[in-house]
């Protein structure tokens, strides 16, 4: 089943979120760092169609954080 945003923002027990103005933040939590390197994984990979997903870092280990916005709607009046 692909990864999509509402599946993103219930969280787990590998990661909390921060709801912002834009998007979300997914952090974290310690002691399941495997997982969420996973998870932060497949969603970068699964962004860009209805989401991005941008990668945060706290710290030399690599991403703790992960932005995720959902991507705009073109305006009903674009065509192309």
């Amino acid at each position: 089943m692909p990864l999509n945003l509402d599946t993103l923002l219930e969280g787990s027990p590998a990661y909390g979120v921060v709801y912002a103005r834009d998007g979300a933040v997914l952090f974290r939590r310690p002691g399941h760092e495997a997982a969420f390197d996973a998870m932060a994984a497949e969603a970068m990979d699964a962004s860009g169609e209805a989401f991005e997903a941008i990668p945060l870092t706290g710290d030399a280990r690599g991403c703790d954080r992960l932005f995720v916005a959902p991507l705009r709607e073109p305006p009903s009046f674009e065509t192309d």
